[in-house]
């Protein structure tokens, strides 16, 4: 196809490639001709492995900040470069169905974001959602598949995940349940004595394919995944990983969204016993491998400072390939840490406000003001986003 008697296809293509999808949804204004040609899939995905070439990347990549407004306490998006840390959009509300939620009860997620989708879930189950937050674009997915319960047990969200299954060139999302046998006769007191490895816990897995637009069972682990909420962080391969246990087991959980099946890795043997108290786990992915940040403190001391051990996971299923990097701290006033910027960096939430810790200097950040508060304390999300022309629309068969 020739766009016009100028204007050959291939020499639009290295012209509009170079382009930020702002620029190219005016452009689509131009003319019909032009319209299309950007809204084929074939420009997308050229658009696509453009912006995510070795030599783009960092450049137009950047952060998601998602939390509560200090001021309205509804939920919203603030985007921060990769490059600079320069707050690029303050604020982006949340598309509809999540827009103006201030319900203290309803949290919502970023579950996880792959080639500029974002898919966005609920700790009360009302929604999961897909959105392209450059086009606007949104798809609220179907009701999953849930299996009929017996009238004694009832359902617990067990971990989700967003991530891109390469051999199919599809998007996948991946949720997980736990049933428990409830006890009419018990109040909430009496129940929290109980071990829930007794009370009868069944495990289920499913994926939702975006191609299909259908969910389907998958085989599931029995492990209890913390964090059920907050979505797994997925790398460039197809992994994605949560952190999770069982009664005598702790360790990292990982997805092969591609082959659609199930890892484990065990946490490392040093990690799990410490002269101070083990208090809480943390998981990211530091060039592209799982990293984890086990904090602890002085045991018998409530209030005293924090430390972190980071440790990088190398190969999957091995125990003995962790590698333990560096320990941060001891800090005060420090909830958790978030995510790594250029691998010395690290995003903290640090009294309400998101803070940077150099691993290099032992110190945070006070050259960097990023300037964004949350209204409550564990608010925050901090996930890796590229925008993107990839439509949800388009990829469903």
């Amino acid at each position: 196809m020739v766009m016009n008697n100028h204007f050959p296809e291939d020499l639009l293509l290295h012209i509009l490639v170079w382009l930020p999808v702002i620029s190219l949804s005016r452009f689509k204004c131009v003319c019909k001709s032009w319209y299309a040609f950007i809204s084929d899939q074939t420009f997308i995905y050229e658009h696509l492995l453009h912006t995510q070439s070795p030599s783009n990347r960092n450049k137009n990549a950047f952060f998601l900040v998602n939390r509560r407004d200090k001021i309205t306490s509804k939920h919203v998006v603030s985007t921060l470069s990769h490059e600079t840390l320069q707050v690029s959009l303050a604020q982006v509300p949340l598309p509809s169905p999540y827009s103006g939620i201030i319900n203290k009860k309803v949290e919502i997620f970023i579950v996880g974001s792959c080639d500029g989708l974002v898919c966005l879930h609920d700790n009360c189950g009302l929604n999961t959602l897909l959105w392209n937050p450059a086009t606007k674009e949104t798809k609220v997915v179907p009701v999953s598949n849930l299996p009929g319960l017996p009238a004694n047990y009832s359902a617990r969200p067990n971990g989700i995940g967003f991530g891109f299954d390469a051999k199919t060139h599809n998007y996948k999302i991946i949720r997980n349940f736990r049933f428990f046998e409830n006890y009419p006769n018990l109040d909430m007191y009496e129940m929290a004595l109980i071990d829930e490895y007794q009370m009868g816990v069944m495990f289920y897995s499913e994926v939702y394919s975006l191609r299909t637009d259908s969910w389907t069972q998958v085989d599931n682990l029995p492990f209890c995944i913390w964090n059920a909420f907050g979505g797994m962080k997925t790398n460039l391969n197809g992994i994605g990983n949560w952190w999770a246990s069982d009664s005598d087991w702790e360790g990292i959980v990982s997805f092969d969204v591609a082959k659609e099946v199930f890892l484990i890795t065990p946490m490392p043997n040093d990690s799990l016993i410490y002269n101070g108290y083990r208090y809480d786990v943390e998981y990211f992915l530091l060039n592209e491998l799982v990293a984890v940040a086990i904090s602890w403190k002085k045991r018998h001391a409530e209030w005293s400072p924090m430390c972190w051990d980071v440790w990088l996971l190398n190969e999957y299923g091995v125990r003995e390939s962790w590698t333990k990097l560096f320990r941060v701290g001891p800090l005060t006033g420090i909830c958790r840490p978030l995510e790594f910027w250029r691998n010395d960096i690290i995003f903290f939430e640090k009294d309400g406000q998101l803070a940077l810790y150099d691993v290099s200097t032992k110190e945070m950040m006070s050259t960097i003001n990023l300037q964004i508060d949350g209204d409550q304390v564990f608010s925050f999300q901090v996930i890796s986003y590229m925008e993107s022309l990839v439509s949800i629309s388009g990829l469903i068969n």
